[in-house]
C-alpha cells in the first residue's frame, strides 16, 4: 500500500471510530481500493466510506498525477455523484472527515 493511501486510511479509520462513538446507531463501512481502480486503467487509489442505511457514500480519490490534492466525492452506492471537491492532502484531518460524515450521514 502506498504511503499516502496508508496515511489517509489511518485518518479515515480514526475518524470512523470518533464518528461511531458520537453516533453509535449509525454504522459505516470503510473500504480501501488499492488495486481495483488500477485494474480498470485508472491511475488512482480510493477510500470509501459507506452509510448503508442511507445509501450514501463518501469517496476519497488519490490520483497519481495530482500528488498534493485529493478529490472527495459525495454520492451513493450505485456510483451517482452529487458533488465533488478538491482538497489539499495535507489539510485532510480526522476533524475534516468527521465533519463530512456528520454533514452527509446525519439526517
Amino acid at each position: 500500500m502506498k504511503s499516502k493511501l496508508k496515511n489517509l486510511s489511518e485518518i479515515v479509520s480514526s475518524a470512523n471510530d470518533l464518528f461511531h462513538s458520537k453516533f453509535n446507531n449509525i454504522n459505516l463501512l470503510m473500504g480501501i481500493m488499492d488495486k481495483t481502480l488500477r485494474n480498470q486503467g485508472m491511475e488512482a487509489d480510493a477510500i470509501t466510506i459507506d452509510c448503508i442505511s442511507q445509501d450514501k457514500r463518501i469517496v476519497i480519490l488519490i490520483h497519481d498525477h495530482k500528488p498534493h490534492v485529493v478529490d472527495i466525492a459525495l454520492g451513493n452506492k450505485e456510483g451517482d455523484i452529487y458533488s465533488s471537491s478538491e482538497y489539499e492532502i495535507n489539510k485532510i484531518s480526522q476533524a475534516v472527515i468527521v465533519g463530512m460524515m456528520e454533514a452527509n450521514f446525519i439526517s
